[in-house]
């Protein structure tokens, strides 16, 4: 099963990006983005959608799996 979490994480690291780097790209705290690729929280609609947004993903994309 890919995760929020997973799904998030093999986005960024096929870009060579670090967590800080994407968690300034999409205004949000690295510890707060930090514990979202690691599964500890679920992300906000908000948040959700600026990464999709970065990553050029479909709105709602993300929500979908960060629910299951």
């Amino acid at each position: 099963m890919n995760t929020f979490g997973e799904k998030i994480m093999n986005l960024r690291t096929q870009l060579n990006l670090t967590t800080k780097d994407l968690a300034q790209a999409v205004s949000i705290p690295q510890s707060r983005y930090s514990e979202l690729e690691k599964g500890v929280r679920i992300p906000t609609e908000g948040q959700a959608a600026r990464i999709e947004t970065f990553f050029g993903l479909a709105s709602g994309e993300l929500a979908g799996v960060a629910k299951n």
